[in-house]
């Protein structure tokens, strides 16, 4: 045999099976993204599909779709996305402005705060927000509520951004907070890592939703870095968010897995292996109208919630 036809032979047979395990690489990459987009594109479409109303948690519907598209635009990379999402928002906010029996409750003040926010940061007119803020909201003690701090938080940080002075400064509060008591304490940590037990299911969800919803009015759903908490105790974090998703795909609790895995992206957190599944569990879970299972009844719009917030967590990944 030519020694130089069989090591040619080998050269091509060597390239060949580099260039296919290149495509296989590739096209393994890339089918998380895409189930990804189908998986988003099917849950607007139920959005789209079934219209917010003031009926049914009317308004609070209404700005977590709002909040929705804000964070889907500030995860889009193409231009005409983000202006479609920004679309989207001004045309839920014209809808608001239109109903001559809107109020904002105190229930309602943190969602009025965010979308105040994100109205004056997208340059939409629709609402005089500061005129409720000013009118309302600004003598109500309700605002900054001593008995939630996650809620004092949130009010606080909108306040701040929207340029008023609040009583109590963030940094006050922030030793206060739901993510600091939990590094003192670690309670949640030892929830998360007990037997699971479908009693405490709203106990523990209750103080991931704290967390998770500091995180998100610290960060403005990630548009700012992670305050110096996170930042110096990263890994407790890691740990405490992996092992909570995986609490959370144990409980099927979708709205609680999402924003989980929202925070961990958000905070950009290396070492938690979880999210993987969560992202996994939440796609397999769509329904054929693009809904996802629920698990928590206690919330009066908890169907549309989950099916938001799922959709938020999948624009980050």
């Amino acid at each position: 045999m030519n020694p130089k036809f069989s090591l040619a032979r080998l050269s091509v047979f060597i390239t060949a099976i580099i260039i296919s395990f290149s495509v296989f690489s590739c096209n393994k990459s890339e089918s998380p993204g895409s189930n990804i987009s189908n998986t988003i594109h099917k849950a607007l479409s139920w959005v789209y599909g079934r219209p917010a109303n003031f009926i049914e948690g009317g308004f609070i519907e209404m700005a977590e779709e709002i909040i929705t598209f804000y964070i889907l635009g500030n995860n889009a990379k193409d231009a005409s996305k983000k202006s479609s999402y920004i679309k989207q928002i001004e045309k839920r906010l014209d809808f608001i402005a239109s109903r001559k029996d809107f109020k904002v409750y105190h229930q309602e003040y943190t969602m009025f705060l965010a979308l105040a926010f994100i109205s004056e940061k997208l340059g939409l007119k629709s609402i005089d927000f500061r005129k409720i803020i000013e009118d309302q909201l600004i003598s109500d003690p309700f605002l900054y509520p001593s008995y939630h701090i996650t809620t004092h938080i949130w009010n606080t940080v909108y306040m701040e951004r929207l340029g008023y002075n609040p009583p109590k400064s963030l940094e006050y509060l922030m030793p206060k907070s739901t993510l600091s008591m939990e590094i003192r304490q670690k309670l949640l940590f030892q929830h998360v890592n007990a037997r699971p037990d479908p009693l405490y299911i709203d106990p523990i969800s209750i103080t991931i939703y704290d967390m998770t919803h500091e995180i998100f009015s610290l960060t403005d759903f990630g548009n700012l870095p992670p305050p110096p908490i996170i930042a110096e105790n990263q890994d407790f974090f890691s740990q405490l968010f992996n092992r909570a998703i995986e609490w959370a795909i144990e409980m099927k609790h979708i709205d609680i897995l999402a924003e989980l895995i929202m925070s961990v992206k958000i905070l950009d957190l290396k070492t938690v292996p979880s999210v993987q599944s969560g992202i996994e569990f939440i796609i397999s879970s769509q329904k054929k109208d693009g809904s996802f299972g629920i698990t928590n009844p206690s919330r009066p719009n908890v169907y549309r919630h989950g099916i938001l917030v799922s959709i938020m967590a999948l624009s980050f990944c």
